[in-house]
Order: structure tokens, then C-alpha cells, then sequence
């Protein structure tokens, strides 16, 4: 029995390398999965930048700015005690002039007790390794490229911990990612017809992944924090620290806020 089926399978597979529709068919829909894979890569990597930008941003400049907003408050608060002073006397002082928000907003913007720690940086190699095996795990178990409801749901589960991975720059769970086995197939016997059907309805739903996957990452492209990213990638290829020149602006604002509301008292 299983040398029949497998003689029979052997021979399906002989006349469909021979059928060039059904081959230029294949090729077109192994071409889309290919740009699938691709665009999840290019959408998981900038994300994983994104991220390792936003942490290195909240050390250098994060804390800093929300100083500067608290600030902002309080000076604002001081101000109008002051006007409240100059018009009312030492009644501005009585409860009923006392409109404090101050508190509120230091809760609300309060910096971390601890900034995050930045990740360290991972070599070259290492970094096309990840690249590399990203590719070829997103190939193997991104969910769009089946429509099996259950198969869908599995694949979820292993991409969303390959992002994780990926994002973290861990390669040995991205390793031990791609030991995992794939799920056997079993192909059920269908006409030619009914393949070439199937062929085509696939063509039609994998260009609808791409333009989701295409617009996704062209928004993320286009958010402000990848722009300014990008500001910061190019200062520092011309020798710049955009970064840095932030926080000495955010600094200059606060020392003088800091000397205005000790004149305010």
C-alpha cells in the first residue's frame, strides 16, 4: 500500500514538473510567499531598532523631559501664586487661591526610579546570523502563508515568539526556534483544475497579505519616533550626537525653570 501511494505521488509530481501552467503557477505563488517573508522581516526589524532606539532615547533624553514637563507645572503654579500675591496680598496664600496641580502632574509624569538598562550590543556576525534565521523561520511559520484555521492559530504561537526573539537579539532561542519541526502535510488528490483553482485563489489572497504587510511598514516608516531615529542614525554617521545635543537643550530649559522658581519662591 505504501509503495502504490508513494509511486502515485511520485508520478502526480512528474506530471505536474512537466504542466508549465501549472508550474508558472507555483513559481508565482512561491515568489509571494518569498516577499511575505520578506516584508515580515524588514516590518520585525524595524520594529526591533524602534525599540532599541525608544530605550536608549528614555536613558539619554526620556527622564529629562519629563523633569522638564513637571517643571513646566510648577513654574506655572509659582507664576500665578505670584500675580495672585501682587493683586490680593497674603490672602493669595489662603487655601481657597491654593489650586494645585502640581502634585498631580509630578504623579502623572514622575520619571522611572530606574531608566531601562540598554541592551548590549551584539557583533556583526551575530547580527546576520539573526537576520538570516529570521528569513527562514518566517518562511517556515509566518500565518498568512497557510489558511488552515488550526495550522493559522500554531504558526501565531512560534511567530510571535521568533519576533520576541528577534527583537531581544537572542540568538539561541532564535537556534533552538528553528530546530523545531515543521507539521507533516497531507495532500489530498485533487484534478488539475481543481489545483490550478487553488493556485490562483491563493496568488489573490497572498497579494492582499503584501499590501497589508506593505502599508504596515510604510506607516511605521512615516511615525515620527522612526524619523527622528533616522535624524540620530545620520548625526552620528557625520560624527554628531543628536541625542546628547537634546539633553544639553533639555538641561539649559531646566536650570533656568530650576533659577526662575527659586526667584518665585
Amino acid at each position: 500500500m505504501f509503495q502504490k501511494r508513494n509511486r502515485r505521488s511520485l508520478k502526480q509530481a512528474l506530471e505536474r514538473a512537466g504542466d508549465s501552467d501549472l508550474r508558472s503557477l507555483e513559481v508565482d505563488v512561491a515568489e509571494r510567499q518569498e516577499r511575505v517573508a520578506q516584508l515580515q522581516f524588514e516590518l520585525s526589524d524595524t520594529q526591533a531598532d524602534l525599540e532599541r532606539f525608544e530605550r536608549e532615547y528614555e536613558v539619554q533624553v526620556g527622564s529629562l523631559q519629563q523633569r522638564l514637563i513637571s517643571l513646566e507645572a510648577e513654574v506655572e503654579q509659582a507664576r500665578l501664586r505670584a500675580a495672585h500675591r501682587a493683586q490680593w496680598g497674603d490672602r493669595a496664600d489662603s487655601p481657597d487661591f491654593n489650586v494645585d496641580v502640581v502634585e498631580q502632574f509630578r504623579r502623572t509624569w514622575a520619571p522611572r526610579e530606574k531608566p531601562p538598562e540598554p541592551q548590549p550590543p551584539v557583533s556583526e556576525e551575530t547580527r546576520a546570523e539573526l537576520k538570516q534565521l529570521f528569513r527562514v523561520l518566517a518562511k517556515r511559520f509566518h500565518p498568512d502563508l497557510v489558511t488552515d484555521p488550526e495550522e493559522k492559530r500554531r504558526r501565531e504561537k512560534v511567530m510571535a515568539q521568533v519576533n520576541d526573539a528577534y527583537a531581544a537579539q537572542n540568538l539561541s532561542v532564535m537556534r533552538k526556534l528553528a530546530q523545531k519541526p515543521d507539521r507533516p502535510e497531507t495532500p489530498a488528490t485533487k484534478t488539475r483544475e481543481q489545483i490550478i483553482v487553488d493556485l490562483k485563489a491563493e496568488i489573490v489572497r497572498l497579494d492582499r497579505v503584501i499590501l497589508a504587510l506593505e502599508r504596515q511598514l510604510q506607516e511605521l516608516i512615516n511615525s515620527h519616533t522612526v524619523r527622528l531615529m533616522l535624524e540620530v542614525s545620520i548625526a552620528e554617521r557625520d560624527g554628531g550626537n543628536l541625542l546628547a545635543e537634546m539633553a544639553a537643550d533639555i538641561r539649559t530649559e531646566i536650570a533656568s525653570l530650576e533659577a526662575e522658581l527659586e526667584a518665585l519662591g
